[in-house]
């Protein structure tokens, strides 16, 4: 039976992910403001986590067990980058929930199922950033902005089709959907940055 449930290992991970990504984010303003940290925090839990545990629980609905795991070195790199530039350049691999069949005699995951999975993290960007963007509008609470734009950049990032990220998967499953979500992501992105 499939189970959303949490190793130990899994839950020290995201822990350690989400403080290391809302320092990276935050940087050099948290260094001043506990206010800015907490600010960040939010966002990342909200963006990041969502991220993450939209391709967990789409690998559990299809019959997968998935575990989410940091990249310590893709971590450092992010932290690098962000001292380096004065957080003006933001780089940001800290892991990946990773999915297997749950029996040896199970068939590998389809290229459909792995681009379903690879989806479900930036359509849950692309969903919160165009939320946080209508509660800005319609609000004018600060908090919002930095949800979206978080949110977006986030689904841009993980949009690229290179290597293990999400866009390469969804473009070898299905490009009609990769170029619709790249699409999307992008334009609000404009629409929230230049308007």
């Amino acid at each position: 039976m499939n189970s959303f449930t949490f190793t130990s290992i899994e839950l020290r991970d995201i822990l350690v992910s989400v403080l290391a990504l809302t320092a990276i984010f935050a940087y050099p303003d948290f260094l001043t403001s506990v206010e800015a940290f907490l600010v960040y925090l939010g966002v990342v839990v909200i963006a990041f986590m969502g991220h993450e545990l939209s391709h967990k629980y789409t690998a559990i609905k299809l019959g997968f067990h998935s575990e989410y795991r940091m990249w310590p070195q893709g971590l450092l790199l992010a932290l690098v980058m962000a001292v380096a530039t004065g957080g003006r350049m933001l780089f940001a691999a800290p892991g990946a929930v990773y999915f297997a069949s749950r029996w040896a005699f199970q068939s590998h995951p389809s290229r459909k199922d792995v681009g379903k999975i690879g989806a479900s993290g930036p359509a849950f960007n692309i969903v919160a950033g165009s939320a946080s963007m209508a509660a800005l509008w319609f609000t004018g609470m600060g908090f919002f902005l930095p949800l979206a734009m978080f949110n977006l950049w986030l689904a841009i990032f993980n949009l690229i089709p290179f290597g293990p990220i999400d866009g390469a998967k969804i473009l070898r499953w299905n490009p009609k959907i990769w170029g619709s979500m790249i699409a999307l992501a992008i334009s609000l992105y404009i629409v929230l940055v230049f308007i």
